[in-house]
């Protein structure tokens, strides 16, 4: 299986999505005029006290786009069309929800409720709640894939995005609406990152991709050394990063030593002039 058909239309698949953030767009402004921002953060948190806390960590771990650039790295030159849609849709989500950061700056459950009604896992985080990056960050790693496989062959992949932002709240770093926002941002971002890549395919190129690629690998050989504020999740940051720069090493750097340069770039060749298949 490749990826070209990626390239495709699919109206149903986009109107899905369109949907859905409208579903997420809908339920968030109700809760600001309702003036409720805060509303099941408790009742989700005591939810959550059924699966321990290490597990919350390891999940929300996922949230962190150097862990997906990580799980990418050995199918990037089998999938380059996934990987630069993801590239795009990552990059425009992030600067999304970093300007909405910046911006609105609301205090997280730490800075608001008293310690005994509140469990924090890992770093205590007090500002700039809304929205919540890691769930931005997996709901853009979501579309691309479901562009590809469908709804049901992708639905692991959307059921560890749906973890990944319940484990935002789990572990006490974001209220509910900044989860819901994070989702639809992350949808839209990462639904307006594959219909770019579909137009300006410039990361398709050899000379791109490899550069995105050397970028990637730098990004995912510090997930040892940075926790962003989880240092129990080492033993899984450093599998990750084992996963991405082994793979990285056995799906470019090999071939390149046993076959030469044009070896790896082979199955790169035309795809940045290729056709949408009808």
């Amino acid at each position: 299986m490749n990826d070209q058909g990626l390239h495709a239309r699919h109206p149903a698949f986009d109107a899905t999505i369109l949907a859905i953030c409208l579903l997420f767009a809908a339920a968030l402004a109700g809760l600001v005029l309702v003036g409720d921002t805060y509303a099941g953060f408790i009742p989700a948190q005591a939810a959550s006290a059924v699966l321990p806390g290490w597990l919350w960590e390891s999940l929300t771990t996922l949230g962190d786009g150097r862990v997906q650039l990580a799980l990418m790295l050995p199918f990037c030159l089998r999938y380059p069309r996934v990987f630069w849609a993801l590239v795009v849709g990552a990059l425009l989500a992030g600067m999304m929800s970093r300007g909405l950061k910046v911006w609105f700056d609301l205090p997280r459950p730490a800075a608001v409720l008293d310690a005994s009604q509140i469990t924090i896992v890992g770093a205590r985080l007090t500002s700039h709640s809304f929205p919540s990056g890691h769930t931005v960050s997996a709901f853009s790693f979501v579309v691309a894939w479901l562009a590809l496989l469908g709804w049901w062959r992708a639905l692991p992949i959307v059921t560890l995005a749906v973890l990944v932002g319940f484990s935002r709240i789990a572990v006490g770093a974001h209220w509910p609406v900044d989860v819901l926002a994070g989702a639809l941002i992350g949808l839209a971002g990462g639904w307006a990152g594959l219909r770019l890549s579909r137009r300006f395919r410039w990361g398709l190129g050899i000379g791109p991709h490899w550069a995105l690629v050397s970028i990637a690998v730098i990004a995912v050989a510090t997930l040892p050394f940075d926790g962003q504020g989880y240092p129990d999740t080492l033993p899984w940051r450093i599998v990750a990063s084992a996963w991405g720069l082994g793979g990285f090493a056995l799906v470019y750097l090999l071939p390149w030593l046993r076959d030469g340069w044009q070896s790896v770039n082979r199955p790169l060749a035309g795809v940045v002039d290729d056709r949408c298949p009808p």
